[in-house]
């Protein structure tokens, strides 16, 4: 395959940068319409909202030069926390999860979590529709997960369900089209031969621990991770220094924030590493050719970034996050060095 194929040029120009622009916004408002279709699913008489998180992922956030975007290039994340009453089925299941499995915090309380998400993943040459077997095929998912979880000052625990879909489904391609149609620049030519519809049935544990180091304003958070399911089977830990106005309690980046915070401003820095046994949004069936890679068995990521509580109810984050190749492939379609996806996060906590 030549590597004339692609695009014209390496650095993207102003109207390529509205159009990823514009098609954040496309992602956004299609979550924020399911929000609006699924909040009444969530809210109960009994219950308190704790807070609404909406968060987007871009390689463009990372300061990624236009030759390397690739791969994992968007996510759009809309989450929300309800309070639940001790007497509910979740709450209860929760205080004997912690009875009888692994100890919680005295006094931990429990909340439902709501989040509908949606990923878009391409590969490097987005002007052709000829087959790129040793690249990422274009994939994208959309799902909604229902979690309960149980937090307090030093331990969080997050078991969830998620539901959903990869493929045609999961409206990446008609995100990107529309959009870049309304403001006339060429879409991606690829999405016919993306990853094959499949159902998106996942259960996910979290547990997170946070150790004070020095006098509440630098801690350690370590976590541990499982996923089982379609389309990510894996497992991972991970570890995590904070400095300066911390939350009372343990908190990561991408999970819903549940924990109080003072006004101010915290920093953070950390890894992870992730055992892969399974990823369809890599080496799925596709439509149109047979894809030759494969994901691999070890993933690494170090993260780092701040948080700002700029008032009692409102706080944002910024993250930058560099992520070991994902895939192997027989040939590799251009160097692949590690990706770079920044986090953009808003967070309203009622009072």
């Amino acid at each position: 395959m030549s590597r004339k194929i692609g695009r014209q040029s390496s650095q993207p120009g102003p109207m390529d940068r509205l159009a990823r622009l514009v098609d954040l916004l496309g992602q956004t408002a299609v979550l924020l319409l399911a929000g609006v279709l699924c909040l009444p699913m969530a809210h109960a008489d009994d219950s308190r909202l704790l807070g609404i998180e909406f968060q987007l992922d871009n390689d463009q956030f990372a300061f990624t030069p236009g030759s390397q975007e690739r791969w994992y290039t968007s996510g759009v994340f809309a989450r929300w926390a309800l309070e639940s009453d001790p007497t509910d089925l979740d709450a209860r299941l929760s205080a004997a999860w912690c009875a009888n499995v692994i100890a919680c915090d005295a006094g931990a309380r429990t909340a439902r979590v709501w989040s509908l998400g949606q990923a878009m993943y391409t590969p490097a040459y987005l002007s052709t529709t000829a087959p790129q077997p040793y690249d990422w095929p274009y994939a994208a998912s959309l799902s909604a997960t229902l979690s309960s979880v149980v937090h307090g000052e030093r331990t969080r625990q997050s078991l969830g369900l998620s539901l959903g879909v990869v493929g045609p489904a999961a409206l990446g391609e008609p995100v990107q089209n529309m959009v870049h149609q309304i403001i006339n620049n060429p879409p991606p030519l690829g999405w016919g031969l993306q990853v094959r519809a499949q159902p998106v049935v996942e259960l996910n544990w979290t547990g997170m621990v946070a150790t004070p180091i020095s006098a509440g304003r630098i801690d350690l958070v370590s976590r541990a991770l499982v996923q089982l399911g379609n389309p990510v089977t894996q497992a991972g830990v991970g570890a995590m220094v904070r400095a300066g106005a911390l939350p009372q309690g343990p908190e990561w980046p991408g999970e819903m924030a549940l924990s109080r915070r003072p006004q101010g401003l915290h920093v953070y820095a950390g890894a992870e590493v992730r055992g892969v046994a399974r990823n369809i949004l890599i080496d799925g069936a596709t439509y149109g050719y047979d894809s030759l890679i494969q994901h691999r068995q070890w993933v690494a990521e170090a993260i780092g970034g701040a948080s700002w509580a700029f008032s009692k109810a409102w706080s944002a984050d910024y993250s930058l996050s560099v992520r070991t190749v994902e895939f192997t492939a027989p040939l590799e379609p251009r160097a692949l060095n590690p990706q770079r996806i920044g986090m953009i996060l808003l967070r309203w906590t009622p009072q």
